[in-house]
């Protein structure tokens, strides 16, 4: 092979990684180091979730996953964490709302799911339904109670959270059960502020990326506010100056997330 050729072989790939590195230093700038985490971190732990259906009353079908921890036939009680996807996720396939955007893969590392057992519930919203359209709270708190009845939970430690539309979602099973609740995590979401007050006294760390193009920062800053308007004390902002919608992936990855949130109960 003659010396122009090697070259030309040495240089295409040289050509292709500093443009492939370009890109994404220039998406980086417009995205933040959430849409970096979602390219390169392959974790996926839907196949550690066992795959269900609930049927609510009203005929509304709610496919879900769910983790249980291996109790070794003790009945001890666990936490329970409810995350509500976004809004490309939607359908029923029963596996899209577990793949790499969610709480799980951070959740249910080996490290975790050691340090914080749990029981962890991902339903999947119908396709064109929203996770506050009317019905679909309802069927959520079915679903839960239904799961409270086959697994051994602990009712004083029921979390929430949930990104993007599961986001809008969290505020919105916040102002339809403000009682059910022990903390929430709302990313990258928006409620309504004038029902702050049904639930102010609940510890909530909310999360959102200034660069966020898909719902306005602003969202969130209008809930904390409203939120602290109505007296609240236990209410956390974290805002990214650096990221865009995939904030989630930051916030799932914050050292001290998981420590405030099962150290979360009602009866404190």
């Amino acid at each position: 092979m003659s010396k122009k050729w090697k070259k030309r072989l040495l240089i295409h790939p040289l050509i292709c990684l500093l443009c492939a590195i370009a890109a994404g230093f220039i998406y980086y700038a417009f995205e933040g180091v959430g849409w970096l985490i979602l390219i390169f971190d392959r974790a996926d732990r839907t196949d550690m979730m066992q795959a269900e259906t609930y049927t609510d009353p009203n005929g509304l079908v709610l496919p879900y996953r769910i983790y249980v921890p291996e109790s070794g036939g003790a009945e001890e009680p666990y936490p329970l964490v409810l995350f509500l996807h976004g809004s490309g996720e939607r359908g029923s396939d029963n596996r899209a709302q577990t793949g790499k955007n969610g709480v799980m893969q951070t959740l249910l590392s080996e490290e975790n799911r050691a340090e914080y057992p749990c029981v962890v519930l991902a339903p999947q919203c119908p396709e064109e339904q929203w996770w506050s359209d009317a019905g679909v709270p309802a069927a959520l708190m079915g679903l839960l109670e239904r799961t409270k009845t086959r697994h051994p939970i602990d009712p004083a430690r029921v979390y929430i959270t949930g990104l993007s539309m599961g986001g809008f979602g969290t505020w919105s099973m916040l102002a339809a059960y403000p009682d059910y609740f022990a903390a929430a995590i709302p990313v990258c979401g928006g409620g309504a502020p004038e029902q702050a007050p049904l639930f102010h006294e609940m510890p909530i760390w909310v999360f959102h990326g200034s660069k966020d193009k898909i719902v306005n920062p602003q969202d969130s800053r209008d809930m904390v506010k409203a939120l602290e308007e109505a007296g609240a004390k236990e209410v956390k902002y974290t805002e990214y100056p650096t990221e865009g919608h995939q904030s989630w992936e930051k916030a799932w990855r914050e050292i001290n997330l998981f420590p405030w949130l099962f150290s979360q109960s009602k009866t404190d």
